[in-house]
């Protein structure tokens, strides 16, 4: 009884798992992988759109969190898993940036979003609106994203990619508008 205590301790105590995981136990390292797996497996193929992308994207990044979680300043419950989701969301832009997947245009040009009703996006299920993001071209979807999902700014965003603010911008209207043509015909086709 006393080894079954021990692992739901290591399971439901992030410090401890932690501290099971730089010392190499491999149960701990399992545990860490399988609590957050699904999770990641998520937002990778939100930036990615591709099974087999996002797998190298989670490989990539358990590899940097197993090697770095030494240097990792624990500051309470839900701060690993914030590090971990942010060293994902970087190795899938590296990932991105490495296969030059990225076709941002800089063009300023005044873009005018569709009205949306309410209603068609209540009628939407969450996965009808990932598959949506998923299909947005790379450029788009990245930086809706990081804009609307994970709260960066347009500022932060610009020195993640190396592109200008204005890039962003325009990017993020793009993505939007490219999302409510989308919606809009779902709604018209009543396919939802």
């Amino acid at each position: 009884m006393n080894s079954q205590s021990n692992e739901r301790e290591l399971i439901l105590n992030e410090e401890i798992l932690i501290q099971n995981c730089i010392g190499n136990n491999r149960r701990a390292q399992e545990t860490l992988y399988s609590n957050y797996y699904k999770e990641l497996y998520l937002i990778a193929m939100r930036y990615l759109s591709d099974h087999h992308d996002a797998e190298d994207a989670i490989i990539l990044c358990f590899t940097k969190v197993f090697k770095n979680l030494n240097t990792f300043n624990y500051q309470g419950q839900g701060s690993l898993g914030k590090w971990i989701r942010t060293i994902l969301i970087n190795e899938s832009i590296r990932l991105l940036n490495k296969r030059n997947q990225f076709d941002f245009q800089s063009d300023l040009e005044s873009i005018n979003l569709p009205i949306t009703t309410a209603n068609s996006l209540e009628q939407m299920q969450a996965s009808d609106i990932l598959q949506l993001i998923e299909a947005l071209p790379t450029g788009y979807r990245t930086i809706f994203n990081l804009y609307a999902i994970e709260g960066f700014s347009h500022k932060e965003i610009a020195a993640l990619l190396k592109i200008s603010e204005n890039t962003s911008k325009t990017q993020l209207k793009k993505a939007r508008t490219s999302l409510m043509n989308s919606i809009n015909k779902e709604k018209a086709y009543g396919t939802n």
